[in-house]
């Protein structure tokens, strides 16, 4: 059965289907290919937020260059009489104050906004299969939630959002998909899976000490912060998860700039600046072609008190555990991290391969396995 793997976090939404692997596999065996990062990894990668389509205006003039924005049409069967505005150059638009977000913490998985959400993530996978267009796609669906919300509740919710029959028109093409089966699993397991196994769902042998050691896996992500220990693959104690993802590092480097007198940045500025300047050439908020202002003296300064918090929060956890084997940092926060400053605590931490992406790639290795387990 066909499998999609989807992570879906506060920040951003992460999506891997055996098409998106072949995207990567095709772009890196052909020079000067003009495929997008997020398609060079092996993963779409667009936001957890999304738009009315009625508050998207004309973007037919949006860039300079004519090119059209990477913004697309979604009508749900959950929600017939809307239609919505979701891509990856949605920031683009300017209209931060009208995006429908799904950020929460507490029954995220029930609300409206999520299960539309859902719905949209599914049909941007199916748009790459034909069945999707002419009948009807049957896949298993394989995602995760951070540890806490482990739980027979929260499972539960997820499952039903996702099982069953799904129909989304995506700029006029209708789809259709059919969830026949869910795997939820807690994000760290993700990051973990991702580690040992290959893309066919068999144990990578350089890697297979992992599975008898006592791992802690960091998971800095958009809205929570979560540290899990794993024995032998199973989830275990000392675990935390706090609300202080990388979106209150958004925070803090917006209000330093604000009351340095820089007007009109928002949290989308910022999270751009962040992924497309480093620190030798500086970070610059651009408002026009006409003006530039510096933010790296308060971005560098919040990137510091930002990776204390982490440490902080990992220590306040572990207190001081000699039995850590290995400890993995994993999420789009690892990114962004002073790592230099958290080895001199933990020397045997390291940041994993696409982290971005490492729980969405994990979940979709885990789906193989139980695949390969049950053909045999």
């Amino acid at each position: 059965m066909i499998i999609f793997s989807l992570d879906i976090g506060n920040k951003q939404v992460k999506l891997v289907s055996e098409k998106t692997l072949q995207i990567k596999e095709a772009a890196t065996k052909k020079k000067g290919s003009t495929k997008t990062t997020e398609e060079l990894i092996g993963a779409k990668v667009l936001p957890s937020h999304f738009l009315d389509y009625d508050d998207l205006g004309d973007q037919r003039t949006a860039i300079g260059s004519g090119l059209p924005l990477h913004i697309d049409k979604f009508t749900s069967s959950l929600d017939r009489d809307f239609s919505y505005a979701w891509g990856t150059d949605l920031h683009l638009v300017h209209a931060e104050d009208k995006f429908i977000s799904t950020i929460g913490f507490e029954d995220r998985y029930k609300k409206h906004e999520f299960k539309l959400l859902t719905d949209f993530a599914l049909a941007e996978l199916a748009r790459d299969y034909e069945e999707a267009k002419n009948g009807i796609l049957e896949v298993a669906v394989s995602t995760g939630v951070p540890t806490d919300d482990f739980n027979g509740t929260a499972v539960e919710d997820i499952t039903q959002a996702l099982l069953g029959d799904h129909n989304i028109v995506v700029n006029e093409e209708s789809l259709n998909i059919r969830v026949k089966e869910v795997h939820v699993n807690p994000q760290p397991v993700g990051t973990a899976y991702n580690e040992v196994l290959d893309f066919d769902g068999y144990v990578i042998e350089e890697q297979s000490s992992l599975l008898e050691e006592q791992v802690v896996v960091v998971d800095i992500g958009g809205g929570t912060l979560l540290i899990d220990t794993l024995k032998n693959m199973n989830l275990s104690n000392p675990r935390s998860q706090k609300p202080t993802g990388v979106y209150e590092l958004y925070d803090q480097i917006v209000n330093r700039s604000t009351e340095a007198g820089i007007k009109g940045i928002t949290n989308f500025d910022v999270e751009q600046i962040l992924r497309e300047g480093n620190p030798k050439e500086g970070y610059y908020f651009k408002p026009n072609k006409n003006e530039s202002f510096s933010i790296s003296e308060f971005v560098d300064k919040s990137l510091m008190k930002f990776t204390r918090e982490v440490l902080n929060t990992i220590n306040t956890t572990l207190k001081g555990s000699l039995r850590i084997d290995t400890l993995l940092f994993t999420g789009g926060g690892s990114n962004l991290i002073k790592q230099e400053y958290i080895k001199n605590q933990y020397k045997y931490s390291r940041v994993v391969n696409d982290s971005e992406i490492a729980n969405v790639l994990g979940f979709y290795k885990y789906a193989k396995a139980m695949s390969a387990v049950g053909t045999e």
